[in-house]
């Protein structure tokens, strides 16, 4: 190792997950790494409605950690194998753990952290690193081996990097992932997309509306969130996983407010058979 790393500073980074109201900067309602939400979510949020829905308990914040972990990791790897290369470097634009960076749209601050940035001969990149399962990080792969991008308008992650590129008045950023699973590691560049301003601030003018019941259920690229709809043929009787919401409902905190006495939760075991809570329209 010939960078200068300090363990103190990256285990309080980890350690961090189990203060309360642990996230960089704070209570914040509007968030680049948030970007990706429900127009609806967004608002609850934006108005101060107080939480009714999933909640950051012990696995949550295990999971938070491990992405805390392999954030520092891989960014640790990463400066000491470019100091071997010349002309290249780990940029820092971290204070007091992570830096944090504005984005003014129609009135509106939005709040950033970015994991980093790289300087290379011809200018400055945005870094950023994330931890995956094994779904994730297939799903990337497979779209890397087929020649398309990773994260299109429809992946959440997708409106976060293009805030921070739009932040840093960077056009272009290194993305990093570690597979959870297996350790495997992949990465690729991304490019600054001219479609995300349109995106952002048709989704802030839902976001921010003063009124989220009246506020459509819809994610950025214009995708409405909506029940799954399995009925038989035949007979037009339900079946198994009618009604079922999507993933983004279950990880909503603002899923009961949201739905109200329509909504049923249940327990049921995922592919791997844990236990896993899932969402219903009844």
């Amino acid at each position: 190792m010939t960078i200068n790393a300090d363990p103190a500073e990256m285990g309080a980074a980890v350690l961090r997950q189990l203060e309360p109201n642990s996230a960089p900067g704070g209570d914040i309602a509007l968030r680049m790494s948030s970007l990706g939400k429900c127009a609806r979510a967004l608002s609850y949020k934006y108005n101060g409605v107080a939480e009714n829905g999933r909640r950051i308990d012990g696995r949550a914040r295990a999971t938070f950690a491990m992405g805390d972990m392999a954030e520092i990791l891989l960014t640790t790897a990463l400066a000491d194998a470019l100091t071997d290369v010349e002309g290249w470097s780990l940029g820092d634009y971290r204070e007091e753990g992570q830096a944090s960076v504005d984005l003014e749209v129609n009135g509106h601050t939005i709040k950033g952290h970015p994991d980093g940035t790289i300087i290379g001969p011809d200018g400055t990149y945005l870094l950023e690193v994330k931890s995956a399962s094994s779904y994730g990080f297939s799903t990337w792969e497979k779209a890397l081996g087929e020649g398309r991008e990773p994260w299109g308008p429809d992946e959440g992650y997708y409106y976060q990097i293009q805030a921070y590129m739009m932040a840093l008045k960077v056009d272009r950023a290194y993305v990093l992932v570690l597979g959870k699973d297996s350790g495997a590691i992949m990465g690729w560049w991304t490019q600054r997309d001219p479609r995300f301003t349109t995106l952002l601030e048709k989704h802030l003018r839902l976001a921010t509306s003063t009124n989220p019941e009246t506020v459509p259920r819809l994610l950025p690229s214009g995708k409405p969130i909506s029940p799954v709809a399995k009925l038989s043929k035949r007979t037009g009787a339900p079946l198994k996983g009618h009604g079922a919401l999507p993933w983004n409902c279950t990880y909503c905190a603002h899923f009961r407010t949201c739905y109200g006495p329509r909504l049923e939760e249940r327990v049921e075991t995922d592919y791997r058979g844990r236990p896993s809570m899932k969402l219903y329209i009844t």
